[in-house]
């Protein structure tokens, strides 16, 4: 629901919320009798307010200007319209955890806490330091409406003893990675759009060869393949292993290590290497900034683009590279169907646990109450676009936009980290699709290609790439996240021996040393976790499924 004027995540204009609904006491044909006592305690009742204390994040993005983190205009704001005090307590977002666990320890944590780190959500159940929300639903509507709405929020708050810990919120399902292809150089070479992963690598290779630019050097990449998109790569083949994930599958009801789909994706990044269809120099461009670049000169045939800004893209990306090849033309390719089947890519996690409730909250009804504030639709517009007229101005789709983008950008930029309760996928407005306006032809044919790409990314009849999304992924304790992360080095290091060693160290032996490794580092020990997790919790747990059904729940909203 943020406004950036459309240059935000994923390009949204976002954030109109209809405030028709208001909330309507119920009536009943019997009437109560009240009395002046009785009023008077309801008015009493009624202005009492509670104290809280909250977590935020502190980027550094107040200005003088505005005040400091624990007091500006939002906070006065929140203070004076919310139903409870509420004082907050800024943490580094560089060093939320390590901070957290100091306050903690020292028995000062606030009462709500808000970390998008899992791993660190789910060691403090382990020790036991949070209070289950069950019970102060009641005073939380807004969160039940939406528990009903999206039961995958339940599935994914939910702990081990069953009760509920978590709190999060629902953002728009939107592709990790896609494929983009540059038809005009399909078109000069004769090639159509690949099916398989050796028609893909078949392409890419002509793309680097066959001088698709026509300038008679030697100088275009078929892919590229920096970090984030070398996991594109991997979720071809099926698996969605990274620097921090293994790669986990299910087969005849059981956990496995995706051994051959890793064989398979490391296989194929190999022969892109060692037939120079991407760069050489790939392993160091770590964000994928010089692939861009290259990308926009009309050096890439077959662009793997990273999450993020689809508007941007359109809007700005794709007219640098007309300028620069005006004859530039591109169509989204949706993942080639591999040896080891055809797969979906993975969708950035829609589902974000993000807030949990100290155990020691000394008033868990003005938790509730705060929290139940904070998510109402209506404080959301307020906090993280402004005041209308002010900030923003209702544009042709009934959405917010930036009246004055530099004014919005110092005096509402920074708000946004006291709405991590707010659930922007149940607004219109905050989608991808409302970001564009459809008499305007290039914002017309951007939002064409958006459709397609998820009619192809969300199809059902694809497989997803491993169990879930990593945030919902099994937490390990202590002494498995050692044997994880060991396991992980290990196996990211013979890797990329594999790629870049030519014929002196094949994919096969990088899969057998790596399976060694995990033998010595006891990850028999991760694999019977993992099994004993998904025997009690596939039932339960937030999985592939679930995040594909929130894809096309969002997607029926839209139409």
């Amino acid at each position: 629901m943020r406004m950036t004027n459309k240059k935000m995540w994923l390009g949204v204009t976002v954030g109109f919320v209809a405030l028709g609904a208001t909330l309507v006491g119920c009536s009943s044909d019997k009437k109560e009798t009240t009395t002046p006592a009785t009023e008077a305690a309801s008015a009493k009742s009624a202005a009492k307010r509670g104290d809280v204390t909250a977590t935020m994040y502190d980027r550094g993005a107040v200005p003088a200007s505005e005040g400091s983190y624990e007091e500006n205009r939002w906070t006065k704001w929140i203070n004076q319209n919310g139903p409870e005090n509420v004082k907050y307590v800024p943490i580094l977002r560089s060093d939320s955890t390590k901070k957290l666990n100091v306050l903690f320890a020292s028995g000062s944590a606030p009462d709500i806490v808000s970390e998008y780190n899992t791993p660190f959500r789910g060691s403090l159940y382990d020790q036991k330091q949070l209070l289950p929300i069950d019970d102060i639903l009641k005073y939380m509507p807004e969160y039940q409406k939406l528990l009903t709405q999206y039961p995958q929020l339940k599935k994914a708050g939910t702990k081990p003893d069953g009760k509920l810990y978590e709190i999060g919120k629902v953002k728009e399902a939107v592709p990790a990675h896609l494929l983009l292809v540059r038809t005009d150089w399909l078109k000069k070479l004769n090639l159509s759009m690949p099916t398989t992963t050796d028609e893909l690598m078949a392409v890419a290779k002509a793309f680097a060869e066959n001088d698709p630019d026509g300038n008679g050097k030697k100088d275009t990449y078929g892919l590229n393949m920096s970090t984030y998109s070398e996991q594109a790569i991997n979720e071809i083949f099926g698996e969605g292993s990274s620097k921090d994930l293994l790669a986990w599958g299910v087969k005849d009801g059981k956990i496995i290590r995706q051994w051959d789909n890793e064989l398979a994706s490391l296989t194929f990044k190999k022969k892109l290497y060692d037939d120079g269809i991407i760069d050489k120099d790939y392993i160091n461009d770590k964000d994928g900034a010089k692939a861009k670049q290259d990308f926009l000169n009309g050096k890439i045939g077959i662009y793997v683009k990273f999450t993020g800004g689809w508007y941007d893209f359109m809007m700005n990306d794709l007219p640098t590279l007309k300028k620069n090849v005006p004859t530039a033309d591109i169509a989204p390719l949706g993942y080639p169907k591999s040896p080891v089947g055809t797969f979906t890519g993975a969708i950035d996690n829609p589902v974000q646990m993000t807030t949990v409730i100290n155990a020691k909250a000394k008033d868990p009804e003005a938790v509730g109450r705060y929290l139940d504030f904070m998510m109402k639709p209506e404080t959301a517009l307020k906090v993280i676009n402004g005041d209308e007229g002010t900030h923003w101005k209702k544009a042709a789709n009934g959405c917010p936009q930036a009246i004055d983008p530099a004014k919005s950008k110092n005096e509402v930029g920074y708000a946004g980290d006291y709405e991590m309760f707010y659930s922007s996928g149940q607004d219109k407005c905050s989608f991808v699709l409302s970001g564009f306006n459809a008499e305007v032809p290039e914002q017309k044919a951007a939002m064409d290609m958006y459709k397609e790409i998820q009619k192809v990314y969300f199809d059902p009849q694809r497989e997803y790439p491993g169990l879930t999304v990593g945030e919902h992924m099994p937490v390990y304790n202590a002494d498995l996240q050692i044997i994880n992360t060991t396991i992980l080095k290990e196996k990211g290091d013979l890797f990329v021996k594999a790629i870049i060693s030519g014929s002196k160290y094949s994919p096969e032996q990088a899969i057998k040393d790596s399976q060694a490794a995990w033998d010595k580092a006891g990850g028999k020990q991760l694999e019977d976790f993992m099994n004993k997790w998904y025997q009690e919790n596939k039932d339960k747990a937030f999985l592939a499924k679930d995040v594909l059904a929130i894809a096309k729940q969002q997607m029926e909203q839209v139409k």
